[in-house]
């Protein structure tokens, strides 16, 4: 967790699109969209589907679970706020919905960490008690 108080850790900045992503995550929910032609699972939030272009995607609620598709061991911070949780893991999961979703798996020795490791959705709090989703071993 960091302890950084000069410089906290950034909160994103919510879009229209991005909106019901972030609200899911401060109710503890981690959600996804699904286009409604092709029925394929995706994020990031945007208001079409990349597969086929159609508006209004679909939300649905996640199951927290997946495993890790790829990731990385971050030693240098990308910013100041991340000095205190270097070395930390950087991750792309993949849900077991089908998306791939860029996020940190913490909880773990960074060493611990494998290809096809299965992992539960958790959250970090930041700054004013907002919810960010990550990953931690299942």
């Amino acid at each position: 967790m960091n302890t950084n108080h000069a410089n906290p850790k950034p909160i994103p900045e919510i879009s229209p699109h991005s909106k019901p992503y972030w609200d899911a995550a401060q109710r503890g929910e981690l959600v996804f969209q699904r286009c409604r032609g092709t029925g394929k699972p995706f994020l990031y939030p945007r208001p079409w589907s990349p597969f086929d272009f159609s508006s209004d995607p679909v939300w649905e609620k996640a199951s927290g679970r997946g495993t890790v598709f790829s990731y990385t061991v971050v030693y240098q911070p990308p910013y100041e706020a991340f000095r205190d949780d270097c070395p930390f893991v950087m991750a792309i999961i993949e849900l077991e919905e089908g998306p791939h979703l860029m996020t940190n798996i913490l909880h773990c020795d960074p060493q611990s960490v494998y290809i096809g490791m299965p992992v539960k959705l958790c959250f970090e709090t930041r700054a004013g008690g907002f919810k960010i989703p990550q990953f931690e071993p299942a």
